[in-house]
């Protein structure tokens, strides 16, 4: 993997930066192409992104919640927003009229911007509740140190 893709997805935050990397890897297995060339892998690989970014936008939600992280509200629109665009694209593909490359340029400029304008602010708040953890601050910072 080359530096480019390397830096698309890092927060240094890793159990989203591991699901970035597959997101990534099922945008750039998207073709080139403004047609479809292969009917069959691209309805494979359609139905895996819609299963992967269900699971993903389902994971940083439930992790927001579970750290009561803020901005939860914006965080689910951007993921509503992002999912009825996808689905867009595969209502396109079903009426044989897909753009391939421009699902990908979407796909992979919206993760892009997403990570770095609104996953951003959930990681700093979850790291730093961690980081305040193992200085036995509490997660409002009264310390709990005797």
């Amino acid at each position: 993997m080359n530096t480019q893709h390397q830096q698309r997805y890092i927060l240094a935050f890793p159990e989203m930066d591991e699901q970035h990397r597959y997101l990534y890897s099922l945008f750039d297995a998207l073709e080139n192409e403004t047609q479809v060339t292969d009917p069959c892998r691209t309805a494979s690989l359609l139905k895996e992104l819609e299963r992967y970014l269900n699971f993903h936008f389902t994971c940083e939600e439930h992790l927001m919640r579970l750290y009561n992280a803020p901005d939860f509200a914006v965080h689910q629109s951007d993921h509503e927003a992002a999912a009825a665009r996808f689905i867009r694209f595969t209502d396109d593909f079903e009426q044989g009229r897909l753009n391939p490359a421009a699902l990908k340029i979407f796909l992979t400029g919206w993760l892009m911007e997403h990570s770095q304008a609104i996953d951003s602010g959930y990681v700093e708040w979850i790291s730093e509740l961690r980081k305040n953890l193992h200085n036995g601050i509490s997660g409002n910072g009264v310390s709990c140190m005797p």
